[in-house]
Parts: structure tokens; sequence; C-alpha cells
């Protein structure tokens, strides 16, 4: 596994954005008057270390604290790096470090489980962080990509960290522990907030407007509501991706059709076989 972390760049004074390897994330740094804070810390407590390292050669005030904006590896297992200070992340998190196949995960990459560390400051809803001139707003605005995902708010930057419920690089990941039905009302918290000159940084690839932001929750929502629609219609999952009108490519939605149908299922929503008209 290759581990890597390009050299911060300032988006708007103060707030910074690298790019950690594996899978391309995001890392943002946000620097008040007198403190700083740390978005996402990569997928291992050595790259979390490194994290830390760049943010504070950049900083130039100390950093008091890390935000984890979910529970997957490349955004979450270099929290343990941070541990001295508050860290942030959703109440959920630390249920993630006792699931099923995270000893193989660790071992892919490289340490093992009883080096990663919760948050030790887990919140359900909002809490505010006080950097010096700035302050900073961490809200879950409700489950979508994950079920613990956090947004970090810049208001005076009018600069969002969305984590993975945007992301520019691919089609957003839509796996199995995502919450499709949900995704579009947590991605409308976001849109309440955007204005035309909102910069929102995903989870993974470039820094994007809200056209994108509102364009990306459509086709989000799309993909549940044509999954709903072809039920309703008795089409079979199986059947699914020849039968839809799909906003993204066929690989993507292959991936998340059997999400989808699974989630309608514990709804009750099944396709039926429909009988023709005497």
């Amino acid at each position: 596994m290759q581990f890597s972390l390009t050299p911060f760049e300032e988006l708007r004074p103060g707030i910074w954005r690298a790019v950690a390897q594996p899978a391309g994330v995001n890392i943002g740094l946000i620097v008040g008057s007198t403190a700083a804070l740390v978005v996402d810390t990569g997928s291992s407590p050595e790259q979390g270390a490194r994290i830390r390292a760049a943010a504070e050669s950049v900083a130039g005030v100390p950093l008091i604290g890390a935000v984890v904006t979910h529970s997957h590896f490349d955004h979450y297992y270099g929290l343990a790096a941070f541990d001295d200070l508050p860290t942030y992340g959703h109440e959920s998190l630390a249920a993630a470090l006792l699931a099923d196949g995270l000893t193989a995960e660790a071992a892919e990459l490289g340490f093992t489980p009883d080096e990663l560390r919760a948050p030790n400051r887990p919140l359900a809803l909002a809490r505010m962080v006080d950097l010096g001139g700035r302050h900073v707003e961490i809200v879950h605005f409700g489950r979508g990509h994950t079920a613990g995902d956090l947004v970090v708010i810049v208001p005076d930057a009018q600069v969002i960290f969305t984590g993975d419920l945007l992301e520019q690089s691919a089609p957003p990941a839509m796996g199995p522990d995502c919450f499709l039905k949900e995704w579009p009302t947590a991605l409308d918290g976001i849109l309440g907030l955007v204005r035309e000159d909102t910069v929102l940084v995903p989870g993974h690839g470039d820094p994007v407007d809200r056209v994108f932001a509102f364009t990306q929750r459509a086709e989000i929502s799309a993909v549940y509501g044509q999954v709903e629609y072809l039920i309703g219609r008795g089409v079979k999952a199986e059947d699914a991706l020849a039968a839809g009108d799909w906003p993204f490519d066929d690989d993507t939605i292959a991936g998340v059709l059997p999400i989808a149908y699974a989630q309608l299922a514990a709804e009750g929503k099944v396709p039926r076989t429909r009988l023709p008209l005497l």
C-alpha cells in the first residue's frame, strides 16, 4: 500500500487542503488567529502523524483538535495521532472500530486494530470550535454516505468540508453502509447554507460550487427514486440496470442496485408479479 501526502494548498485565507493517498482523500486545515483544526486524518496512525506534522508546519498557531467526517478508513484511521488533543466525530464512530473485517483491513494498511482510537469528543448533532477570530461549526445533518457523516462549516470564509456526502473525482460511493433515502435530506442541510461564493470541499476531488452540489443531490435522489419506481413496476434487481434511466455509469449503478433493493425491501417494497388484465 502506497502512502503519500501532497503539500497543503491555501483555498481561501486560513483554509488549506492536502490530498492523502491511498484513496485520494482531502485533508483540511482551518486556521484562526490563535488555533488550528484538522479535518480528516488519513488511512493509518502513521499517516495521521505525518498529516499532523505537515499541518503544524503550515498553521503557525497551535493545533487544538481534529475532526473525522465519517467512519471509513481513509478519513478515520489516522486519528490516533491526534489523541492527545480534542478529537471530534459522530457518536457512531466508536462502534466502527468493532466491525467485522477490521483486523484484515488494518493488516492490509500496515497496523493492528489496537493502534486505532475513537473520537474523544463524540457528538450527536453539533459542536462549535473557537479558533480565535474564526469559529468552526461541526454538524451532523443526518445519515447519508454513512450513519455518522459530519460536515465542517467555516462561516466567515464561506467554506464547507462535506466529507463523502459529496465527491468530485468519481461518482459518490454508495456502499452497503449508506442510507440512500436519507442522503438527499442530509445534503439539503448543506445546501441551505450555500451561497453563490461558497466553496465546498468534497471528500475526494477538487472543490466544487453550489451547482455541482445541487446536481449531485438530484442524482443521488434519482437513484433511489428510480429503483422505487422499478419495484413498483415489478422489475427485479437483476433486470433493473437495463430497465432504468440512471444518472451514473453502469458499474456504479450495478454496485448500488443490490443495496437499493435491500433497503427498499426493508420498507416492505419488493417487486410483485403483475397479473395480466383480462
